[in-house]
């Protein structure tokens, strides 16, 4: 005799309140804080980064030379369709680094005190600034900024940093902030804004020169001057600048930590 099978219901019925959820959030976080959690970085894949070669096992499947990469999630990004990003503090650093035939690695970050490049000697032939060790110098412009959702209109905290050819994408973008100017709201005359007033559009583009190709980063404003910043234009906008407010206070008492790096930037190729 056959004995009946019976089928497994697959349908899973949850039991728990939603209204439980809510009490229970952020539970198990209590003892986390800002020293707890890392700012992911935003990269662009070269020819020679891991995640693009099959052989390395930093490899991710589907990753593509010119993607954007969220350097903790490894969530990647269309570099053609680009991500929306809203600035919220730029500076300028100077990180020194091991040369690779070396082994690499970070030596040390300088922050924003220049007088590490008077110690140090451009090769012939060269514009690197390398110390009496040995190492380089590399002068990086940084950019905390919010990773924008276009869907969701979520938020994430991010770290862009430009070098070498680089700087010129920078100092545009710089330029563009300190340009912007909206009208007071007593109608007086016009202001510069917060740099996180706009959200802009980062995308990757092929860049070459006498040494080589590489993918670089381009940068285009989403909003005009008239159009009420992001509190006007983007889902939550409100809350957004807010936030970047309290995040920009965060960053200048040195609050933050971000991601660690192993090597040079990707998009600081020795062809750039």
């Amino acid at each position: 005799m056959v004995k009946a099978v019976q089928k497994k219901n697959d349908t899973i019925v949850s039991t728990i309140d939603p209204s439980m959820l809510m009490e229970d959030a952020s539970v198990g976080q209590e003892g986390m804080t800002n020293e707890d959690y890392m700012i992911p970085r935003l990269q662009v894949l070269q020819s020679n980064s891991p995640q693009v070669n099959k052989r390395d096992g930093k490899y991710i499947e589907g990753a593509e030379v010119g993607d954007i990469i969220n350097s903790v999630t490894k969530e990647l990004y269309n570099g053609e369709k680009g991500v929306t990003v809203i600035p919220v503090n730029y500076s300028r650093k100077y990180i020194e680094w091991k040369p690779r035939d070396s082994g690499g690695g970070l030596v040390k970050d300088h922050g924003t005190d220049s007088s590490i490049l008077e110690l140090c000697e451009k090769p012939q032939g060269s514009m690197k600034d390398i110390t009496s060790d040995g190492n380089e110098v590399v002068t990086t412009g940084e950019y905390f900024a919010y990773l924008y959702d276009d869907k969701t209109g979520a938020t994430t905290q991010a770290l862009i940093s430009m070098t070498s050819s680089m700087l010129k994408v920078a100092r545009r973008w710089n330029s563009m902030t300190a340009a912007l100017q909206v009208p007071k709201p007593d109608g007086s005359g016009v202001f510069n804004p917060a740099i996180f007033y706009n959200a802009y559009k980062l995308k990757t583009v092929p860049m070459s020169n006498d040494k080589g190709d590489w993918f670089g980063w381009d940068v285009e404003p989403m909003f005009d001057a008239g159009s009420g910043g992001i509190m006007k234009q983007l889902k939550g906008g409100d809350q957004i600048y807010l936030s970047a407010r309290a995040f920009r206070d965060q960053i200048k008492s040195g609050d933050v930590k971000v991601a660690p790096e192993d090597s040079k930037d990707d998009e600081d190729s020795d062809v750039m």
